[in-house]
Formats: C-alpha cells, sequence, structure tokens
C-alpha cells in the first residue's frame, strides 16, 4: 500500500517537472506572462500589507543577544519615544503607495532600536527592509506560482524561512557588529564604517544568501528555478522576434 502511494506521488512529480520544462511556444509565453505577473502581484502583498512588526522585534531582541555574547556594549530601547519611525519612502506613487500599505501596521511604523552606548549620535533599528522579507515575499511567490505537489510546496516554506529568519539573525548582527568595530577599533567615521559593512559586504551576502534558499526550494522538489528560466527564454525569444521584424522592416523600406 505505501509502495503504491510512494509511486504515485512519484509519478505526479514527474509530471509536474515534465509539463513546466516542455512548455514551447505560446503555451510556454502565456504561463511565463502570467506566472510573472504573479509573482509581482504577490511579492508586493506578502512584503508591504502584513505587519511585520513581531519579526522586526524578535530580530531586534535575538541580534542584541549575539552582539552581547560578542561583548558590544550596546542597549535595547525601553520605550516607544526611543524607538525610530521608519518614514523613509521617497516621493512619486509608489512612495506614496507603500506609505499607505505599511501605515496600515498598528503601531505608527515605530520599530525597536539597538543603541551603542558610546554616542547618542545613531541607532540601529531593524525596519520592514531589514526583516528578510523583501527576499522572502519573492520566494514565497515563487513556491506559489510553480507547479509541484503541495506537500513538496508546504515543506519547501517552512524550510526556506526557517533558514531565511536565522540567516538574517546573523548577517545583521555581521553589520552591526562590523560597523562599531570599524568605529571603534579603526577609527573610521559612521557613514563609512556602515558602508563597509551594509553596503559592501551586508548587501552581496544578502544576494547570496537568496540564491541559497532558491537551492533550498528546489531540493525540496519545487523547481523555482524551471519558472525563472522560463521567463529569461520567453524575454529572449521576445527580443528575437522583435529584432527580427524591425529587420525586415528596414529590408523592406
Amino acid at each position: 500500500m505505501d509502495t503504491k502511494i510512494h509511486e504515485k506521488q512519484s509519478n505526479l512529480e514527474n509530471i509536474n517537472f515534465r509539463e513546466l520544462r516542455e512548455l514551447t511556444g505560446k503555451e510556454k509565453h502565456l504561463f511565463s506572462l502570467i506566472s510573472f505577473l504573479v509573482v509581482v502581484i504577490l511579492t508586493i502583498v506578502l512584503y508591504l500589507v502584513p505587519d511585520y512588526y513581531f519579526l522586526e522585534r524578535i530580530t531586534t531582541d535575538v541580534v542584541f543577544q549575539i552582539l552581547r555574547i560578542y561583548k558590544y556594549d550596546v542597549s535595547l530601547a525601553n520605550n516607544l519615544n526611543e524607538y525610530y519611525i521608519d518614514n523613509e519612502y521617497g516621493t512619486g506613487f509608489f512612495a506614496s503607495l507603500i506609505k499607505v500599505l505599511t501605515s496600515l501596521d498598528g503601531h505608527g511604523r515605530r520599530t525597536p532600536t539597538i543603541n551603542p552606548n558610546f554616542t547618542l549620535e545613531y541607532n540601529f533599528a531593524v525596519v520592514r527592509a531589514c526583516t528578510g522579507m523583501q527576499a522572502g515575499a519573492l520566494l514565497l511567490a515563487l513556491i506559489i506560482v510553480t507547479p509541484a505537489i503541495k506537500e513538496r510546496k508546504l515543506k519547501a516554506t517552512a524550510y526556506v524561512l526557517i533558514a531565511l529568519v536565522i540567516g538574517n539573525f546573523l548577517r545583521i548582527a555581521l553589520d552591526i557588529g562590523m560597523t562599531l568595530t570599524l568605529e571603534q577599533d579603526y577609527g573610521l567615521s559612521h557613514d563609512a564604517a556602515w558602508m563597509w559593512s551594509h553596503d559592501v559586504i551586508g548587501k552581496p551576502i544578502g544576494f547570496f544568501g537568496t540564491i541559497f534558499f532558491a537551492i533550498i526550494i528546489e531540493k525540496q522538489g519545487v523547481p523555482v528555478l524551471n519558472t525563472v528560466s522560463l521567463w529569461i527564454d520567453s524575454l529572449i525569444d521576445a527580443y528575437v522576434k522583435i529584432e527580427t521584424k524591425l529587420k525586415t522592416i528596414l529590408r523592406k523600406s
């Protein structure tokens, strides 16, 4: 009985993989267009609509404990008056949309901070953009649109969220710890220290981390990279088609 169920699941997996890989022509282009649009919409919704204050709070607490383990002289904000208010949205339609959606969080966009005890000039705030849910929302959206067995999708979602949260704890602790070390031990200004730790070191870690998380999803039997490859194939096909038509028009003229 168990053997038959396992064979049935394996057959379903093979069908999902085969159908995704063997899409051609209009079917491939239609799947690529629809799946891409769905991923964009889901990523925006999953990132901007939920209230991630709980994750901001947990991340701040865990990072603070990591920094204390390594003897950094920092403290946590004790009350709402010391919390950071995230108002950095820019201008334009999308900035206004982000402001409206994130204002629904119920706590006035306030977020707890980690404060270095040797200065009052700045603090470190784990805002929505620091929770890792930018990459998380994109990866979850890819899992949703990619054909695969539901159990595989649930397993991939659980694994990637756990890895994402833990990895983000370590990344932010590294950013803050490196900034404080460069300032106190090597005499860099805060802006220079933050640039080296957050931009030069932190952003590449985030980029390669996202690739690593995609591999975790692939290992659970959800071929998200196949979905992305179909997007690229369709984009190349569209480019070649447009280029061919333009050359034809130029020859006739």
